[in-house]
């Protein structure tokens, strides 16, 4: 089985090794050919304009879709993630390529580099990436779009470690937790 994942630093792997990204790792584990079509700082926009080549000529039995956090950090607003995604949703569809949305871990809003604040207020904006994640979760259940929850036990334990670089993106140990996400999510490979 092939998988395009298409996303955001979230999903290309910002700030950790090629080797150590969840896409990586789910792949090794899987044994499925799983394609990154990550770009770090990209919104669903940019998303949903590169969806022809990164996607639909790759010719895919999958997409996991992931991305939405740019939108919000940049516009304060989820209704353009929202917009696109649907969009991609249902362009994949069409296609015949079976669409999975990701569900992104959490904003951990206390690590947040203090140079990142001074253009963003993090800490306003943990209600809209609340109701976005809960609008992907309907979203999903309305379309039967298979959902793989990136907001995995051990993330953000409750001792105060986090598994993040800085508040945003998970570290080595948060990709393989969510590679384990990923790797549950998918039939076995079958031989």
């Amino acid at each position: 089985m092939k998988l395009v994942c298409l996303g955001d630093s979230l999903t290309y792997g910002y700030g950790v090794p090629r080797k150590d990204c969840w896409v990586s790792l789910a792949a090794a584990s899987t044994g499925h050919t799983l394609v990154n079509r990550g770009i770090s700082g990209d919104t669903t926009g940019g998303m949903l304009a590169r969806f022809d080549r990164d996607v639909l000529r790759e010719k895919p039995d999958r997409v996991l879709l992931m991305g939405g956090a740019n939108d919000i950090i940049f516009g304060g607003s989820d209704t353009p993630a929202r917009r696109n995604l649907a969009a991609m949703v249902h362009q994949a569809v069409y296609a015949g390529i079976r669409p999975m949305i990701g569900l992104p871990p959490p904003v951990y809003a206390a690590d947040i580099p203090e140079d990142w604040l001074a253009f963003v207020d993090y800490g306003a904006l943990l209600p809209v990436f609340a109701a976005y994640r809960d609008w992907l979760v309907r979203f999903a259940r309305t379309y039967e779009v298979r959902a793989v929850d990136f907001a995995v036990p051990g993330l953000l334990p409750p001792e105060g470690h986090t598994h993040y670089q800085d508040g945003l993106h998970p570290d080595r140990e948060g990709h393989r937790l969510m590679a384990e996400a990923v790797t549950a999510a998918l039939p076995p490979l079958r031989a």
